[in-house]
């Protein structure tokens, strides 16, 4: 929204209005189709979300549609068609940033469980003082399970976040035009070759 508002959109575009338009028409988009789904999916009290969510995706779609009339200089019958198909087309990459909440879920899940299935039988078998030549394997299980989940949990999503950053976001904002990257100036002597 700032780089829009001070720098501009590479179309020419600059200022609040463009700015509006180019992310704030996106934002709309996310507010309302996350008003919608939840009002859909969710529980039975969210339904009075559904149609505000769905009047408000509708909205941004719009929105859309003079986006890339104006400030990308499409066609405006061919927007259209062009604007619901890109308002659908970010459900892929939104869904994708979910599975790193997922992971995360996952990793506290299955800690809970070591701890319910685990740590608690441990802990009752010390008090009682019964079965006591389970604790020791009980001890080494529940550590694994831990361990497991505090891996999960610490390099799982720095892996997935990384996959998204080049597969998802770079494909839709990188920009490829400039200068080819020479870190040190150097031509290469020897190039390989099939």
């Amino acid at each position: 929204f700032r780089d829009i508002l001070l720098y501009g959109n590479g179309h020419g575009g600059i200022g609040l209005v463009c700015a509006f338009f180019e992310k704030g028409s996106w934002m709309i988009l996310l507010i309302g189709g996350f008003f919608f789904a939840y009002g859909f999916l969710g529980p039975a009290e969210g339904t009075a979300m559904m149609m505000p969510g769905a009047a408000m995706a509708g909205f941004a779609t719009v929105l859309l549609m003079w986006t890339l009339y104006k400030y990308h200089g499409v066609p405006f019958p061919i927007n259209i068609g062009l604007a619901p198909i890109e308002a659908i087309g970010m459900m892929p990459t939104v869904i994708s940033y979910v599975r790193l909440f997922a992971v995360g879920v996952v990793g506290v899940k299955i800690a809970e469980t070591g701890n319910d299935k685990l740590f608690h039988p441990m802990a009752e078998m010390i008090s009682t003082g019964d079965t006591l030549y389970l604790v020791p394997l009980l001890l080494i299980g529940w550590l694994a399970v831990q361990f497991f989940a505090w891996g999960l949990g610490v390099f799982s999503p720095n892996i997935h976040a990384a996959r998204l950053h080049f597969v998802e976001w770079m494909r839709q904002y990188y920009d490829s035009s400039g200068e080819a990257f020479s870190p040190f100036g150097f031509r290469s002597r020897h190039v390989e070759v099939e």
